[in-house]
């Protein structure tokens, strides 16, 4: 069983900027059940959208409550009772069987009910029946019941797929135990219940009809209700006024298993579905920018649009491409079917590209400046210069059927990246499906909003390695590929003790405190600078003066990033003045007269040490050829608790199989303190 949201309104259609989010259509509810049986729950004009929505043959069932206008008007605008070929079973309340034919005879509409094209078969209904929809063995359930409302109403209870849905229509809980124990008997066991809470207890308005959603809140936790959805909002409602409902509702400890959510239009639910339901608000791309804001590297960024991108629109995997010159860079990939989201990281190191052409799907849209929607991929349209390149299916078993792939833009107005969305899943059967034009809607505004913040995380990175090209005239090992190694190698490490040995931190938290130690490992070295050419070039031993003098870099790099207050540059001083602190209070600089030594080193500071003292292992210098990585990890190894933490070098180990990636990355050439970004990899789609 799946329930679809298609008006929630009541009294009168309204749709406003005000209303956007949750939506402005009056009341329509959509069953589709396992057995392929369609029921609508109500015509208002919801039932209009969801019409356009059905193929050009077919039959379903249309349930009406009662026969106010916000509950009968989309009826006249369903697609499908224009067509001969849909056959609509259209159930009526007994007191309003010819209420159709009476919206033409009272001028309401210009076309008589009886010459609509569609087959409609009128079914009769009074309060206390019960009947079956479907072959018996597969059938399902659903009983009627008379509900409070002025001039009559039913509700509807529908028993299948193992699961009960409630739709109450229009009804007032009044005052006292009887109403209760009424609306407790309507919910009872009910896995989910849509009603109607057009009122608070604050406006309550007795004798319209209508109930307050505190009133359905205890009623529901009295009858064992899963789920209880709050709807026919009062037409003046704005999305922010339920905003505040849905942030009241969060809030509140229901007894036993009770979820309570406010009504919004396209809202999908699954008694025992694949895909979990997602509750967001009418601010969810306000606080999403507020969120990403607080992160500085690339690489977070990246993922956190990605993960956001697929959170709405249910994409199975996506892949974000930036634009270098001509070509199109790997940036960043989930893929739930092949990976979980949470090991997206580990793929952010590959080093694929491709051209910009119109022959694959990211390059024509990279050209043409414009979104494509395709329902399946494997059946383009023949007169299209675009092709799906396969090969990333078949080298991993994947396939791809949808995809929504739209650009970014920088301020110039220029396309600076590509997001690609993969297989939106189908909430009942989590099967691939087409995206559907909100779900574009939203990414097309998400993938606007978000461009500056990536502009802007392109622009530090560019910033840092400013920084990094004054210290690389000083040194000749401190380069930009050795810094974005460094600081690769220290995220990671630091995400993999955070995750298996820490246990405090929240995911949020290790996202954040990892964007930051990425950065600012990158400036460990910065104090070089203010060390003397004759000094870092020198290929023999330094003298205890000249030494003594190399030692100052840490003081003059904490000295050089004292300045900024942030998160980022916080750590990097620590980093700076503490990378050459040993475990054993061997190192250097002195504090308070003596070296920091075990858990007082500052956790960034150790992890860098590991990750420094690796790379200039396994790098060619002048003097020395380079490590192998087993050997290089075996030093480490030896060192564990004398030079470095023992539980990092435990953690060090568990990157093995990344680290070939990473260097991939960022090899050392002569020529690589450029503007490079680290980007990742999925196969082009």
């Amino acid at each position: 069983m799946e329930i679809i949201l298609r008006g929630v309104r009541g009294s009168i259609a309204n749709p406003s900027p005000d209303t956007a989010f949750y939506g402005g259509n009056t009341a329509c509810v959509e069953l589709r059940a396992n057995n392929g049986a369609i029921l609508f729950l109500d015509a208002g004009t919801g039932l209009c959208e969801a019409g356009e929505a059905l193929p050009e043959s077919g039959e379903c069932h249309i349930f009406i409550s009662h026969g106010h206008a916000d509950h009968i008007m989309g009826l006249w605008f369903f697609k499908p009772i224009h067509n001969p070929n849909w056959t609509i079973h259209l159930y009526l309340p007994d007191w309003m069987a010819h209420a159709p034919d009476h919206f033409h005879e009272a001028g309401l509409f210009p076309v008589p009910f009886s010459l609509l094209k569609g087959v409609v078969i009128r079914h009769p209904l009074k309060a206390g029946e019960r009947m079956h929809i479907g072959a018996k063995a597969n059938s399902i359930t659903l009983e009627t019941f008379a509900v409070c409302h002025p001039g009559g109403c039913l509700g509807y209870r529908i028993d299948a797929d193992d699961a009960r849905f409630v739709y109450t229509g229009d009804h007032e809980i009044s005052e006292g135990e009887t109403a209760f124990a009424e609306a407790e008997d309507f919910l009872r066991d009910a896995d989910i219940a849509v009603v109607d809470a057009m009122y608070d207890r604050a406006n309550y308005t007795p004798g319209w009809g209508h109930s307050a959603w505190e009133d359905w809140v205890e009623a529901a936790a009295r009858a064992g209700t899963r789920n209880l959805v709050l709807s026919h909002h009062e037409p003046r409602r704005s999305d922010r006024e339920l905003d505040a409902l849905d942030g009241c509702l969060r809030n509140i400890v229901h007894s036993g298993r009770l979820n309570v959510y406010v009504a919004r239009e396209g809202m999908h639910f699954i008694p025992s579905g694949p895909i979990p339901f997602t509750r967001y608000g009418s601010d969810w791309l306000l606080l999403f920018l507020e969120e990403i804001a607080r992160y500085r590297d690339v690489n977070t960024v990246l993922d956190s649009i990605l993960a956001k991108a697929r959170e709405i629109t249910h994409a199975d995997a996506g892949t974000i491409f930036l634009v270098e010159g001509n070509e199109l860079v790997f940036a960043y990939t989930h893929n739930d079917n092949l990976f979980p989201v949470d090991n997206a990281y580990r793929y952010a190191y590959a080093t694929m590209r491709m051209p910009i052409t119109e022959y694959s799907i990211a390059g024509y849209v990279a050209l043409s400046r414009e979104a494509l929607n395709l329902a399946n991929v494997r059946r383009l349209p023949p007169n299209v210069p675009y092709r799906f390149n396969s090969s990333f299916d078949e080298s991993t078993g994947y396939r791809t059927i949808s995809m929504l792939t739209l650009p970014f833009f920088n301020k110039m107005g220029q396309v600076s990246g590509i997001l690609q969305l993969i297989n939106s899943l189908d909430s009942r059967t989590g099967k691939p499906s087409p995206f559907t034009p909100s779900m574009e809607f939203n990414a097309r505004l998400l993938a606007r909003e978000v461009s500056s913040v990536l502009e802007y995380s392109m622009l530090e990175r560019k910033g840092i390695y400013s920084l990094l090209r004054m210290a690389a005239v000083h040194d000749p090992t401190e380069t930009g590929p050795h810094a974005e190694r460094v600081g690769a190698i220290a995220a990671e490490l630091y995400q993999v003790w955070a995750e298996k040995l820490d246990g405090t931190r929240s995911k949020d938290r290790i996202r954040y405190e990892k964007d930051c130690i990425r950065l600012a490992a990158m400036l460990h070295d910065i104090g070089k600078v203010g060390v003397s050419d004759l000094i870092l070039k020198k290929r023999d031993k330094l003298t205890a003066e000249e030494s003594a003098a190399m030692r100052e870099h840490t003081r003059i790099g904490a000295s050089i990033l004292s300045e900024d207050i942030s998160s980022m540059t916080r750590i990097a001083q620590d980093i700076a003045l503490h990378h050459h602190q040993k475990w054993d209070g061997s190192g250097y600089p002195a504090v308070n007269g003596k070296p920091l030594a075990g858990e007082a080193i500052p956790l960034g500071a150790r992890i860098v040490a590991i990750a420094d003292v690796f790379d200039a292992l396994v790098s060619s210098r002048c003097y020395k050829d380079a490590w192998n990585f087993a050997d290089a990890l075996g030093f480490l190894q030896k060192e564990a608790g004398t030079y470095f933490d023992p539980a990092l070098i435990t953690c060090m180990l568990e990157l093995a199989d990344m680290l070939p990636f990473i260097y991939e990355r960022f090899p050392e050439t002569e020529d690589r303190m450029s503007t490079d970004m680290p980007f990742g990899m999925i196969g082009d789609q």
